[in-house]
């Protein structure tokens, strides 16, 4: 086995290490389509400075998660609504808790954000799966 210079073409290993690990990932899709993900746009219409509300994707682009930095031993509760006004998914959570709200089918939604009774926050999700 032939030991490996330490510099080839006299540049650095590490300035050859990106382009060689881009080389491989664009040969891995030379002979398929690259792979669309899901994608959500959250438009906030109200925001609590008290309250701050986090909606994001997870990794997976898929999954919708839903946490609050707000008062402690608040209720925070999730309302998703279609345009119709019919409540598709509900979510409760306590202050500093995440709830994950999996896999929303494609749309166009309305949200609403209680803090016991109180709004906090309202807004539109928009879900593309492919």
């Amino acid at each position: 086995m032939k030991p490996i210079p330490l510099n080839i073409y006299q540049r650095p290993l590490k300035a050859l290490l990106p382009l060689a690990l881009m080389t491989t990932t664009l040969a891995s899709y030379a002979e398929c389509s690259l792979p669309v993900t899901s994608t959500v746009m959250i438009t906030k219409n109200m925001n609590n400075k008290k309250h701050k509300v986090k909606l994001f994707t997870a990794s997976d682009y898929k999954t919708l998660l839903f946490t609050v930095d707000g008062v402690d031993d608040k209720r925070y509760t999730l309302y998703v609504f279609d345009l119709d006004g019919k409540l598709m998914i509900q979510s409760v959570i306590l202050n500093h808790e995440t709830g994950i709200l999996s896999e929303i089918p494609s749309g166009t939604y309305l949200y609403e954000v209680l803090a016991n009774d109180t709004k906090v926050e309202n807004g539109e999700l928009k879900v593309n799966n492919p």
